[in-house]
């Protein structure tokens, strides 16, 4: 997948600004364009114009301030802004496109398993059918190493390919992992010990194969496997804790959706330990797509 624009939801806020940082560093290394974009919720219209005029003129304020940040870091020659009026994580899904990397902080750093937070950085990869990446506002100059997590979906062959590129991109190890166990809430204890042989059996065939497409298309690479017999979600966040980056695909739907998030991803999101790139199905075409295996050209 060629990432050729990141657009970062920016609202003033610390982890705004950890998005802003990831982003730009990651198209410093595509050699992408990096529009910061703010969204004046429209739900102030039905207060009257004066109040609209008020809120449009402290949006356009912050935005500046943003841009002024932005252009304090380095490789930001390509910066753009807009400023838009409307649902902010509606009107962010709908700039994206499957070469647009949609780019949002967030205040959730995981230990919340079970309770259901009203993330708007979920919303907006349950709207959005382009890549979006969800960083956390964490120290990440310590983090290293990529993790993707495996399934045979479409969305998941895709979120492999973007791992592989990942990891040639930033020479780091990829770690590739697969849940044998349980999804959330499901009791492991009373199966039988041949079936859960079966499924680690399962798992390990998958991770292989996902192992093969990986080095197929990046032979260079360091690719380490696991097999895991926790949940799914909750086993992604927990390796993925120091990792760089943790990608996902959004669910098992063979096309992208608005509104299919699926389950594996709704838990990584809601507990989020890492920067973490939810990737959905590409889009259907009718010609010929890209041979599997080619190797993503590193600029």
């Amino acid at each position: 997948m060629e990432i050729r624009r990141y657009i970062v939801g920016v609202d003033g806020s610390l982890p705004s600004r950890a998005a802003i940082r990831w982003a730009i560093g990651h198209a410093r290394q595509d050699g992408a364009e990096v529009t910061l974009a703010h969204v004046a919720d429209d739900e102030w219209g039905a207060v009257g114009v004066e109040l609209i005029d008020e809120v449009d003129a402290g949006a356009r304020r912050l935005l500046d301030e943003e841009v002024a940040y932005a252009r304090s870091l380095q490789g930001t020659a390509g910066l753009k802004a807009e400023l838009v009026r409307g649902s902010p994580m509606a009107v962010l899904a709908a700039l994206g496109d499957a070469e647009t990397m949609l780019v949002v902080g967030t205040h959730k750093t995981g230990f919340h398993y079970g309770r259901a937070f009203g993330s708007r950085s979920l919303q907006l990869a349950n709207l959005a059918v382009g890549p979006v990446a969800i960083v956390p506002d964490t120290e990440s100059r310590l983090r290293r190493g990529v993790v993707v997590g495996v399934d045979d979906s479409t969305a998941g062959i895709a979120a492999l390919d973007v791992a592989a590129d990942l990891a040639c991109d930033h020479n780091c190890e990829l770690t590739a992992v697969r849940s044998s166990g349980p999804s959330a809430g499901a009791d492991r204890r009373d199966a039988e010990a041949e079936v859960i042989t079966h499924h680690d059996d399962e798992a390990r065939t998958l991770l292989a194969g996902a192992v093969e497409r990986i080095r197929r298309r990046q032979p260079g690479i360091t690719i380490r496997s696991r097999v895991v017999r926790r949940p799914p979600g909750a086993a992604l966040n927990d390796i993925a804790r120091s990792a760089e980056v943790l990608v996902v695909g959004d669910s098992r739907r063979e096309q992208a959706q608005p509104g299919g998030l699926g389950s594996v991803a709704y838990d990584v999101l809601l507990n989020v330990s890492s920067p973490t790139i939810v990737v959905h199905a590409p889009p259907a075409v009718s010609t010929a797509q890209e041979p599997e295996g080619e190797a993503h050209v590193v600029r």
